[in-house]
């Protein structure tokens, strides 16, 4: 197949190279080599597989979101670092990993499938 198409791109980028229609701007060597480049990128371009693999873990992100902006109940002492001297120096984005829990896909489908009428 790859053949068949190297074949193909080259028979039509020597038939618009010796075209009598051909711009006076762009030159025959100009249009052998984007078909001598459009032979070599051809391959390249093939249907492949995808190779990516599904993730079983039940992981997922959780993003916690702690805004204590006006809060005067105590005084913060968790950060240590330089202050920005804005409402930011009460702010504060968790970001974990974590194991969710449910059901497996086969359940969920089955459990759907079951809900729906003939």
């Amino acid at each position: 197949m790859i053949g068949r198409a190297t074949a193909v791109l080259a028979l039509a980028g020597s038939a618009v190279a010796f075209s009598p229609m051909m711009s006076m701007e762009t030159g025959r060597r100009q249009i052998v080599q984007a078909g001598v480049a459009a032979a070599v990128a051809a391959p390249l371009l093939r249907a492949n597989p995808a190779a990516a693999g599904m993730d079983k873990s039940g992981r997922a992100p959780v993003i916690t979101v702690f805004d204590h902006r006006g809060c005067t109940a105590h005084k913060n002492t968790d950060y240590t670092g330089p202050k920005a001297n804005g409402m930011e120096d009460e702010q504060c984005i968790k970001v974990q990993s974590v194991k969710i829990a449910g059901p497996d896909a086969d359940t969920v489908l089955r459990d759907s499938l079951a809900t729906l009428k003939k």
